[in-house]
């Protein structure tokens, strides 16, 4: 595809032939064999990529903005890349505000809100009008501390540097820098799971406590194991199948997935009664099962779903019924029937109703819950018991055979020979399963 040709005063060149049929020359000048024959592989790729219509391989955008850049110009001349000189490399704040206007119809509404945040705080604390190639890893690492001065959480930090290092990563895409600043920045995760158990002792405490609405709001998130409030404010009665004892529930938090929206989900023993209950009570021609529109208008927003007022009055009607609130109070119920289901379904079939995946389900919902520990001292206790017995089972035995031998050692004298030839033999009856011999010793009388 392409050749190397030395001239006589060691000078290097590459040859090839463009789209056109037409013959073309890089001029390498003084070079070694293995460098030229390096450039000679670049230029090759290049040469596919510009056949085909293809856009340039990540890694020869990357050695064009850095090893390759001084012969960037020849190759532009040669139709091979563009020229870097024509290139006005944007500010940081342009290429955020083109990003978004880019990307924000392919995603939900709550990634755009999101992207919001991230690029104020990334406007805030970058210095103002630097541009994309002038950022350094110590800028990314100065902006890591700034996130943490404004008192964010370490998952926030964690999540917000993550879309940082993909705005960056989308100026690679477009060849305007060779690497991201913020490829080094190390962000820690909590080590711990932050959802808690939500005993069943708890609900049936509630539940007392709630109208018919909340009742259904709490049994969906703890005995359903739906998302609060997106699914659970999303559940129509048409999707409520009494025959097959079943739910269509709505997934809009993933409804742009391939192959999502919609996901079946069981009428657990649990819910049932609390779904027949709001039935009988819901007015003609409901339509939602959770009968409170102002939470859908507070809770589905512009910028996707939000909790809106539910935790506040969720608070409320727990300090009314005596309880003490939890951390994450609406995702803790959906994970404490994860964690239910798991000792009683397969993982495949439980990640199928609850909407997740497995890696996601270890990560962030499986728990190790105080059954498992009462179970775990059970087991205890029953192999203490089990050992107790067996030992004196061998107590036992050891009795049996030093009575045998016992009864052995005295068999000379003609007095108990009989006697105890009866008991070893009856002995070793009870050992064998029942199948000694019983033998008398027939001595003349004394």
């Amino acid at each position: 595809m392409a050749s190397i040709a030395t001239s006589p005063n060691g000078h290097r060149r590459i040859l090839f032939y463009d789209v056109m049929k037409k013959r073309k020359a890089i001029h390498l000048g003084e070079c070694t064999k293995k460098e030229s024959e390096t450039v000679k592989l670049r230029v090759e790729s290049l040469i596919i990529a510009k056949t085909l219509g293809l856009e340039i391989k990540q890694d020869d955008a990357v050695w064009l903005a850095g090893d390759g850049k001084y012969l960037r110009e020849k190759l532009a001349a040669v139709g091979l890349c563009e020229s870097a000189i024509s290139k006005v490399t944007p500010t940081l704040k342009e290429h955020l505000a083109d990003f978004l206007k880019r990307h924000s119809s392919k995603v939900k509404p709550g990634t755009v809100a999101v992207w919001r945040q991230v690029i104020a705080n990334l406007n805030e604390l970058m210095p103002e009008g630097i541009r994309l190639d002038e950022i350094t890893t110590g800028h990314a690492k100065a902006f890591h501390d700034g996130l943490k001065a404004k008192g964010m959480e370490q998952t926030t930090i964690h999540k917000r540097i993550g879309f940082a290092r993909q705005f960056l990563n989308d100026a690679i895409d477009w060849e305007i820098i060779s690497k991201n600043p913020f490829a080094k920045v190390k962000t820690s995760t909590p080590s711990t799971k932050s959802n808690v158990e939500v005993p069943r002792e708890w609900i049936d405490q509630l539940m007392p406590h709630l109208d018919t609405s909340w009742k259904v709001i709490v049994a969906l998130s703890r005995y359903g194991g739906l998302r609060c409030p997106s699914e659970v404010l999303s559940l129509r009665w048409v999707d409520i199948d009494w025959e097959r004892l079943r739910m269509s529930v709505p997934e809009p938090k993933v409804e742009h997935h391939s192959g999502r929206g919609i996901r079946s989900v069981p009428i657990f023993p649990e819910l049932l009664p609390i779904l027949e209950q709001a039935w009988e009570c819901a007015p003609e021609g409901a339509e939602f099962v959770v009968d409170k529109p102002g939470y859908r208008e507070a809770a589905n927003t512009g910028d996707g779903w939000k909790n809106a007022n539910l935790r506040t009055q969720f608070l409320k009607k727990l300090a009314k019924a005596g309880l003490p609130p939890w951390d994450r109070l609406f995702h803790s119920m959906r994970a404490s029937r994860q964690t239910e289901l798991e000792h009683q379904y397969p993982t495949h079939v439980v990640c199928a109703w609850l909407g997740n995946s497995p890696r996601i389900a270890q990560k962030n919902y499986l728990m190790v819950t105080e059954s498992d520990f009462d179970k775990a001292s059970s087991f205890r206790e029953t192999n203490t018991t089990r050992a107790t017995q067996e030992s004196d089972l061998r107590e036992t035995n050891t009795t049996l055979s030093e009575t045998v031998t016992s009864g052995s050692a005295a068999s000379n004298d003609p007095a108990n020979s009989w006697v105890e030839t009866k008991k070893a033999s009856e002995n070793t009856g009870l050992q064998g399963g029942g199948q000694g011999i019983r033998t008398l010793n027939r001595f003349p009388d004394a």
